[in-house]
């Protein structure tokens, strides 16, 4: 009987798998995609993909342009997205604290977690500088080359960093980036011990980042503070201020955290 109900409970609905696959292949395309293209990125039948896209376009979650015929998201998934930002009780929350960081240094100041071996940028403090550097939120990135993924895998269990770092692929972006996997454990070793991880080009030239992580209540790492801009303005005194200055508003974050939960 206990194992009949466990079965029952895995089971899931394909063709709602498969509508939330075209959003996702439709979110990160560039621009407006088409029934064939779409089949043919996801391996789908053309005649599938099409009912998908016309149901979700009833729902509102897609929209048509009627002169190419091509497909776009709706603004009833941005409705939905501000909706599950505003419920999501880490974004909000800590949001005053990106704010003062990046008043603090003059930088952009990020919040990222960790979500299918990537981190998500789930919210940001834009940076007032002319010359700055953004994300979208809800973007995604590598852990291994990003200040915030490795600040934040560096403090997961051990057996869960062994298992994470087996399976993500240490792809290289940069000549700085580190794709050897005993270099990327010494230096999660490091950044355990150190508080805080940085990015030194390591995902893209120009760009260098610094990041602590957030506890709650458990001592759980559940995000990563981060600032990110121009390499040109992380000099060595500007580092060793800001590294200070990340890993005091990451405590400040956690010690908020633990009198919430």
């Amino acid at each position: 009987m206990g194992k009949d109900k466990k079965t029952k409970e895995k089971k899931t609905i394909a063709s709602v798998i498969k509508a939330i696959e075209v959003i996702e292949f439709i979110a990160h395309s560039e621009k407006e995609v088409g029934v064939t293209e779409i089949s043919n990125g996801l391996n789908y039948g053309v005649s599938a993909t099409y009912h998908l896209l016309n149901t979700l376009k009833e729902c509102n979650i897609v929209v048509q342009n009627e002169r190419t015929k091509k497909y776009s998201l709706g603004l009833k998934l941005w409705q939905i997205g501000m909706l599950a930002y505003g419920q999501n009780h880490i974004s909000v929350t800590l949001k005053p604290y990106l704010e003062r960081l990046k008043n603090l240094t003059g930088e952009t100041a990020n919040l990222t977690v960790i979500n299918n071996n990537q981190i998500v940028y789930i919210a940001q403090a834009e940076s007032n500088r002319l010359v700055k550097m953004f994300t979208t939120m809800g973007a995604t990135a590598p852990l291994h080359c990003t200040a915030g993924g490795k600040a934040l895998l560096a403090f997961k269990p051990e057996d869960v960093r062994k298992q994470i770092l087996g399976e993500i692929e240490l792809t290289r972006y940069t000549e700085n980036t580190i794709t050897d996997k005993d270099e990327i454990i010494k230096e999660l070793e490091e950044i355990r011990n150190k508080g805080y991880a940085l990015d030194n080009e390591e995902r893209e030239i120009g760009v260098s980042c610094i990041a602590a992580p957030v506890f709650d209540l458990n001592d759980n790492a559940i995000a990563s503070i981060t600032i990110s801009g121009p390499t040109a303005r992380f000099t060595d005194e500007n580092k060793k201020k800001w590294i200070e200055t990340v890993l005091q508003i990451a405590k400040e974050a956690t010690d908020h955290l633990k009198t919430i939960n």
